[in-house]
C-alpha cells in the first residue's frame, strides 16, 4: 500500500526506528552497520542514514529515495547500500520491507563459498541463497542480490557473500522474523556442518585507556606482562587512546592455533585491517617477547591470551573487540569446513583506505 501522505511518511520513519532499536536490542544490528527501508511507493523508498548510530535516529534523519536513480530528499546523506535495496524492491514487488544486517551467524556462514545453504530451522529445511561477493555500496553488489532474488523467487533472505544479510517482508515484522529466523538457521548449519558451536561476544581481560599521557588500568590487578604489552601499543601507536582486551572464545582460540589472519568479512577488512599475524611463539628471533603492533592494524594478538583491540575511542575500540570475535568465528568456522573464501588484499586494503579516510572526515565534521 503507498504511503501518501506527510502523516504516514512520519510514521513510516518512526517505524524504521523502532525496528532499527529492536534489531539493535536483539544484537543484530551493531552501532551504524547495517541499514533499514521501507517502501512509499512504486517510485521510493524511506531508508535509514549513513554513518548515525540507531540509538541516535530522529525521525527527520530518515531518508526518501528514488527507486530508479538513486536521488534523494533533504541534505542527510542516505545509506550507502541503498542501490542494494532498490535492486529488492524492484525485483520483488510484493516487498514492502527490509532488513540488511551484518549479523554474526549469517555473516560467518556467507564466508564458505557457498552458493546457497541447506539448514534447517524449528524442524523445518531451508534454503539460505548467497549472493556473490563484490565491494559494498557498488553497483555490482546490487546487480549480485537482484540476480539471486531472480534464481531464488521465493527466498525472503538471503547472505550477501563476506558481508551480511538481506531479509524482506510485506511488513516490518515479516522482515524482522526472517532476520532472527536466518540467525537461527545459520548458527545451527554452523554446528552441524562446520562443528562451530560459539557464542559471540566480547569477553573482557584487562583493559585500559590514556588520561592526560598516563596509562590508566581498568583492572588494579592488571599483570606486569600484560602491562609491558599496553605500553608498547601505546608507544608505537600515538593515536591509540583505549585498549580494550578481548579474551572471547574464539579470540582466544585464534590465538593459540593461528599464525595470520586474513579477513573473511568486510568489517574486518574496514575496522581491523587487510592483514592480521598472530605470534607462533612467545619470543622473538632476538629473544625478547614479540607483538605484532602495525599501524592501520587495530588488534595486536596475544600467544594464549587473546587480542589487544585498540581506538580512539571506548567505542571504536569495542567497535573492533566485537569484529574482531565474529572475524575470528568465520576463521574457525572456514578452517573446520576446510574451504572457505577470503577477500583478496586489493578488496581489503581498499575498504580499510576508505573507512580510514571517511571515518577521518567524519571526526572533523563532528569537531567542528
Amino acid at each position: 500500500m503507498a504511503i501518501t501522505t506527510n502523516e504516514e511518511l512520519l510514521v513510516a520513519r518512526k517505524l524504521i526506528i523502532e525496528v532499527s532499536r529492536q534489531l539493535h536490542d536483539a544484537g543484530l544490528l551493531v552501532r551504524t552497520w547495517g541499514n533499514i527501508s521501507q517502501r512509499v511507493d512504486d517510485s521510493s523508498f524511506l531508508i535509514t542514514p549513513s554513518g548515525i548510530k540507531y540509538e541516535d535516529l530522529t525521525p527527520e534523519m530518515i531518508v526518501k529515495v528514488n527507486i530508479n536513480d538513486l536521488s534523494y530528499e533533504g541534505d542527510v546523506l542516505p545509506s550507502s547500500e541503498k542501490a542494494v535495496h532498490a535492486a529488492c524492491y524492484k525485483a520483488r514487488p510484493d516487498v514492502d520491507f527490509i532488513v540488511h544486517t551484518h549479523q554474526v551467524y549469517a555473516s560467518c556462514v556467507g564466508t564458505l563459498g557457498l552458493k546457497k545453504v541447506l539448514t534447517y530451522f524449528d524442524d523445518t529445511d531451508v534454503v539460505i541463497p548467497v549472493a556473490p561477493y563484490a565491494l559494498p555500496g557498488t553497483e555490482k553488489l546490487a546487480t549480485n542480490v537482484a540476480e539471486t532474488i531472480k534464481k531464488f523467487p521465493d527466498a525472503n533472505g538471503l547472505i550477501m557473500a563476506n558481508h551480511g544479510t538481506i531479509c524482506m517482508g510485506a511488513t516490518a515484522d515479516d522482515a524482522v522474523f526472517e532476520a532472527k529466523k536466518m540467525e537461527v538457521a545459520s548458527h545451527n548449519f554452523l554446528v552441524d556442518v562446520c562443528k562451530t558451536d560459539m557464542t559471540h561476544g566480547v569477553c573482557t581481560g584487562y583493559n585500559s585507556h590514556l588520561e592526560n599521557g598516563v596509562i590508566v588500568y581498568d583492572s588494579p590487578d592488571t599483570p606486569i606482562r600484560v602491562k609491558e604489552i599496553h605500553e608498547k601499543i601505546y608507544k608505537r601507536r600515538p593515536d591509540v587512546k583505549y585498549i580494550v582486551h578481548n579474551k572471547s572464545e574464539a579470540v582466544m582460540t585464534v590465538s593459540r592455533r593461528a599464525s595470520h589472519m586474513r579477513p573473511l568479512l568486510d568489517d574486518f577488512a574496514q575496522l581491523i585491517g587487510y592483514s592480521v599475524k598472530v605470534p607462533s611463539n612467545e619470543h622473538g628471533k632476538d629473544g625478547q617477547s614479540y607483538h605484532n603492533i602495525r599501524k592501520n592494524v587495530n588488534a595486536v594478538f596475544s600467544l594464549n591470551d587473546g587480542a589487544y583491540c585498540v581506538g580512539s575511542t571506548y567505542d571504536d575500540a569495542m567497535a573492533v573487540a566485537i569484529v574482531l570475535d565474529k572475524g575470528c568465528i568465520a576463521y574457525i568456522a572456514v578452517m573446520r569446513n576446510g574451504e572457505g573464501h577470503y577477500l583478496s588484499f586489493w578488496e581489503s586494503y581498499k575498504m580499510n583506505r576508505h573507512y580510514r579516510k571517511s571515518y577521518s572526515k567524519l571526526a572533523d565534521k563532528k569537531g567542528n
